[in-house]
């Protein structure tokens, strides 16, 4: 999967990446830590298998998401036990 995204600085100093990511927790915990690090982030897609979302940028408001999601993983599995 490719996360493409914008940030901003303190500054307002734009500048645009894209990042190729195996890992969805993983592409979502970096967006939240460039959050945590004064970076506002004003546009992020994520593309995979030829599909693509926007990203909800109030999401990323500084908190490691990976815990959350393995923890809903884990409550889906048990539920399906």
């Amino acid at each position: 999967m490719v996360l493409y995204f914008t940030t901003a600085d303190n500054l307002g100093q734009s500048k645009e990446f894209s990042w190729w990511f195996n890992n969805l927790e993983f592409a979502l915990d970096v967006l939240s830590n460039l959050s945590s690090k004064g970076k506002t982030i004003s546009y992020a897609r994520l593309i995979d298998n030829g599909h693509h979302i926007n990203l909800p940028l109030d999401a990323f408001d500084g908190n490691n998401m990976s815990s959350s999601i393995r923890q809903l993983e884990s409550d889906w599995q048990q539920l399906l036990a």
